[in-house]
């Protein structure tokens, strides 16, 4: 970097943090779809296998509701994190996930709404605090929930 030499040390330690803070931090990765049923939990879970055939640490932080068989062939072979129920609704437990600490955590349905009450009110919320504590997130959004382009998908 030009003008490097001109830095004070506490310039330099401020640079050194801020990069040893990026390489902790966990790495993000979205199956993004058009609509529900396209495929993208079943893409989550299969990339989510083959990491752990290679000797990843995965587990299954969150899943859609009602998932179809190929999807249930595939978490019968994941260790899934049982969900938390928040005023009676299932929601991701991220305290049992940051306490477990995988490598990578699958985090079905990154657009959705926690139910009030838990610890974060969106979904998004949940997979920030995982990528901070250093665990990889591999998520799905569908296009459709990305208000800027409801219309063009519903269209």
């Amino acid at each position: 970097m030009a003008g490097d030499s001109k830095r004070d040390p506490e310039q330099w330690l401020r640079h050194a943090e801020a990069e040893e803070a990026h390489r902790r931090r966990g790495r993000l990765k979205v199956f993004l779809g058009y609509a529900g049923g396209v495929g993208k939990s079943f893409r989550m879970l299969d990339e989510g296998r083959r990491r752990r055939e290679r000797g990843e640490d995965v587990v299954v932080g969150s899943v859609q509701s009602h998932p179809s068989q190929e999807v249930e062939n595939l978490l019968s072979k994941m260790e899934v994190i049982p969900l938390r129920y928040v005023t009676g609704t299932p929601t991701m437990d991220v305290e049992a996930v940051l306490q477990r600490h995988p490598g990578v955590c699958l985090v079905d349905a990154l657009a959705c709404d926690n139910p009030p009450g838990s610890r974060n009110p969106k979904r998004w919320q949940d997979a920030e605090q995982l990528l901070d504590a250093g665990i990889s997130v591999i998520t799905t959004v569908n296009l459709q929930y990305i208000e800027e382009q409801q219309d063009k998908v519903e269209r």
